[in-house]
């Protein structure tokens, strides 16, 4: 399996907790956010698949299979005890993001070859793309919670 391969498999690994989180949450505002994170992270797989329908005819490296696996932050099992500090989730996602672009970095650094160091060098900043992304999903959910008062009635003092 290559590092591209292993990509896409942890983002489907991933893609599917966040459905699984979708279906195991009861308000509808925390359904919705799950189920943008899951659009979102499709529409990620299809950009690594067309990357990896390109570099594939370059042999790339591969990698051991026990080392695509996704470990998720938040069990859909004990879901209310996860988000008892992370209301939102946000936090997690953001931490389970970040650690990918660990990862990769990290591979980067460790890699001999100078075609899987640029490779590393692309996919970590995919998913610097893709964790923006998951931020502007999370600030648009929230945004109804966050507005200033109407420009016509001023934003400077409470009515």
């Amino acid at each position: 399996m290559n590092i591209l391969e292993c990509t896409i498999k942890m983002k489907q690994e991933t893609r599917e907790h966040y459905e699984r989180l979708a279906g195991a949450v009861a308000e509808k505002e925390m359904k919705r956010l799950f189920s943008l994170l899951a659009a979102a992270e499709d529409e990620h797989i299809e950009k690594l698949r067309a990357l990896n329908d390109t570099m594939i005819k370059k042999g790339l490296e591969t990698l051991d299979e026990s080392m695509c696996v996704f470990s998720p932050h938040i069990d859909p099992r004990h879901l209310a005890e996860a988000l008892r500090n992370d209301p939102d989730a946000y936090r997690s996602v953001v931490q389970e993001e970040e650690e990918t672009i660990e990862f990769f970095d990290q591979l980067k650094t460790k890699s001999d070859s100078e075609q899987m160091k640029r490779v590393c060098q692309v996919l970590a900043d995919k998913e610097r793309e893709h964790l923006t992304m998951l931020e502007n999903i999370y600030f648009f959910v929230e945004e109804p919670r966050t507005y200033l008062e109407w420009g016509e009635f001023s934003n400077l003092k409470g009515l």
